[in-house]
């Protein structure tokens, strides 16, 4: 019986990232996003983006009972990241695209954020949940997913880093 369980696992878990990844984006800034001003940032530091791998995954039909379906694994894409400082940390942005790096994942800029946020938080644009739940999964130190909001710098997976960053 341990393969069924794991077959009704990897299922499970793949309904339910269909389920998150097909939420629809609310409008407006992300909750905790206060900008003393409106949002801008300096963006500096302009590595060249790594080459990305996508996965799709069909789901499996509902009328096939979960016992006899092949285990799927689904991998989300590790997608180019801009990274953000937000803090009076000098260079943090780049310390955590060194890290993001030696995980493997690519990142398309550093910068900084000059708005608040009150804590390290990676925003996503539309269909890029799994990648940005895959990166906080990855980095302990990322407290929040939420969906890119007006005003945010850069495109697609955004991680605003703050001071509770630690290595």
């Amino acid at each position: 019986m341990p393969p069924l369980a794991a077959v009704t696992a990897v299922v499970g878990v793949i309904v339910i990232l269909l389920v998150l990844n097909n939420r629809p984006s609310p409008a407006g800034p992300a909750p905790g996003a206060v900008a003393e001003k409106p949002a801008s940032a300096r963006i500096t530091d302009s590595p060249s983006p790594a080459p990305s791998v996508s996965t799709t995954t069909a789901a499996p039909p509902a009328s096939q009972p979960p016992a006899t379906q092949s285990p799927v694994q689904t991998v989300a894409a590790m997608l180019p990241v801009t990274v953000l400082n937000n803090s009076r940390i000098s260079h943090l942005a780049a310390r955590v695209a060194a890290d993001l790096r030696a995980h493997g994942w690519p990142v398309r800029e550093t910068g900084n954020f000059t708005g608040r946020i009150r804590a390290t938080t990676i925003y996503y644009g539309p269909g890029q949940h799994a990648s940005a739940v895959r990166l906080a999964r990855t980095f302990h130190q990322i407290r929040r997913v939420e969906p890119r909001f007006a005003g945010l710098p850069g495109r697609g997976l955004t991680l605003v880093v703050t001071r509770d960053w630690s290595s």
